[in-house]
């Protein structure tokens, strides 16, 4: 038999710089204070100060909680040494995640550490040092740092970084350490203490609220972990940041958000299908506590591991979720302000945990088959005050859900050039009854019978009229002026022309404008 040496090669450590971005080197780095803070009882007063020094293009991270004893300093060095027990509810197992993200960061790396109030040490990890076969290390005393702290000094950076990336490390790592900044960790970003950034914003539709789950998974036969699923339509709404999907936790620390991929049910037509704005307000947060050795996440903890037992456990049950919320989402589009957004509070709706941990694929009841109302229905029920205060404007709001009527008949073929021809006319309607109504602006005297019927001869005078009391942008005015002499083409001249989808789509925004400006009529998106 041949014994073959194993110990293995510090190259290691280079091969695994490319599994590291700032982002996921400092968190690496947090992790490692948090866990140990955990560890020693998770005492008041426990800080994480994080410094990034653009200018001198360094890194720091200090923590006080409790340092690294001299009896164990080789915790920091040697690959998956690590005090931590596998089967603890911990951010970190695998031994390896500080040192390899300190060497990723940067090719010289300094820890400076005082275990209470024993002797402060110091180790340096440089890229001479990597480069030999030999590991041992050198471990000098050095005058006494505050008892309890550890910093972690890295220069020579691998990864430039500038004041774009320091805020937008601020918000990582506000969103990854939400739960444990409200415990009471102070985290802090080149001095400025952060604020938990979490995303349990909900809206609480009365038919719809949002749901959760809560029940145990075994992903091997003696572990089990605790999971808390909770889903809705969200009350954050960030148009530009796209900010719905999946969002994974593993023992408080956020792994990964926004999540849309086929694993969860995305790009899937029967489950939460494409993303799209239309299922913009469906958001799914997973919560999983247990044995860190039985966590679905990768070794860096920036993503999941799909083919996890664990994950392979949750999978159905997140699908279910994100395609129930999505199709809600979509179902309710167009009425999203008044039918979500409107109800900020509310009571979350348990499901039943022994249906939550069943195999069945939806335990989610089906939703209601519902068509949107007519336009016009939605039209009248969305200015219900206005019409009546304001009784003249019903005809105005009547005969916008009437375009829409329109140009949805497709076998009427001049439906747009009808369409035109409506637009223009309530557009001239409305401001006559602006003009006859706004008695305080426009006094009878003057604007009696004779002078309407003189002035409405000519569009000009009359937005000149109007512009005098309400401002409309010169594109209105244009857009006005160019679809006023295009009804007048298809009325006086012999010439027939042709109306496209888009003409009447971009005059009836406009016209939807001007009633705005008018009577503040109200016309829902989409």
């Amino acid at each position: 038999m041949t014994k073959v040496d194993g110990t293995p090669e510090k190259r290691l450590f280079l091969s695994i710089i490319s599994d590291y971005d700032l982002k996921t080197g400092l968190c690496e780095l947090v992790d490692n204070a948090i866990d140990l803070w955990m560890s020693e009882g998770r005492r008041s007063g426990f800080e994480v100060s994080v410094e990034l020094d653009v200018d001198r293009q360094v890194i720091s991270v200090t923590d006080n909680a409790g340092g690294v004893a001299e009896g164990q300093v080789r915790l920091l060095m040697a690959p998956g040494a690590s005090r931590n027990d596998p089967a603890a509810e911990v951010i970190g197992i695998f031994g390896v995640g500080g040192k390899r993200a300190g060497v990723a960061l940067g090719e010289h790396v300094q820890i400076r550490t005082r275990h209470k109030k024993e002797k402060s040490l110091l180790i340096e990890i440089t890229k001479e040092w990597i480069g030999t076969d030999d590991w041992h290390f050198e471990v000098f005393e050095i005058p006494n740092i505050k008892p309890g702290t550890t910093t972690v000094d890295i220069s020579m950076v691998r990864q430039g970084f500038d004041k774009q990336d320091v805020e937008s490390i601020r918000q990582h790592l506000a969103e990854t350490y939400s739960w444990f900044i409200d415990q009471g960790v102070a985290v802090s970003l080149n001095g400025e203490e952060l604020d938990p950034i979490t995303f349990d914003v909900w809206s609480y539709p009365p038919e719809y609220p949002p749901r959760w789950a809560s029940f145990d998974i075994n992903p091997t036969r003696d572990g089990a972990l605790a999971v808390r699923i909770s889903a809705g339509l969200l009350g954050d709404r960030d148009i530009k940041g796209e900010n719905y999907g999946v969002y994974f936790y593993c023992n408080h620390r956020l792994i990964v958000k926004e999540l849309r991929t086929r694993d969860v049910g995305y790009f899937i037509s029967s489950e939460a299908g494409v993303p799209h704005p239309d299922a913009s307000l469906c958001r799914v947060i997973v919560d999983i506590q247990g044995p860190a050795e039985l966590m679905p996440w990768n070794s860096s903890k920036s993503g999941l591991n799909y083919s996890h037992p664990a994950f392979a456990q949750l999978r159905p049950r997140i699908i279910d979720f994100a395609s129930w919320f999505s199709s809600l989402s979509r179902r309710l589009k167009g009425r999203w302000d008044d039918e979500v957004f409107n109800y900020p509070t509310g009571e979350m709706e348990e499901v039943d945990p022994a249906a939550a941990r069943s195999d069945k694929r939806k335990v989610l009841p089906k939703l209601p088959r519902s068509r949107r109302p007519p336009r016009v229905d939605e039209l009248k029920e969305k200015n219900k005050r206005t019409v009546s205060e304001q009784p003249w404007t019903l005809g105005l709001v009547e005969a916008m859900g009437v375009v829409d009527l329109i140009v949805r008949q497709p076998r009427v073929e001049t439906r747009n050039r009808i369409a035109i021809i409506l637009l223009d006319s309530n557009l001239e309607i409305a401001l006559k009854e602006f003009i006859v109504n706004r008695t305080d602006l426009f006094k009878p005297y003057k604007y009696n019978d004779a002078f309407i019927g003189q002035l409405f001869s000519r569009r000009s005078e009359v937005m000149k009229e109007v512009q005098a009391h309400i401002s409309l942008s010169a594109t209105i005015l244009g857009k006005i002026n160019h679809f006023y002499i295009l009804r007048n083409k298809l009325i006086h001249e012999r010439a027939t022309i042709h109306i496209s989808d888009t003409q009447v789509r971009d005059y009836r925004e406009t016209v939807e404008t001007v009633l705005k400006k008018l009577f503040a009529l109200k016309f829902p998106t989409g």
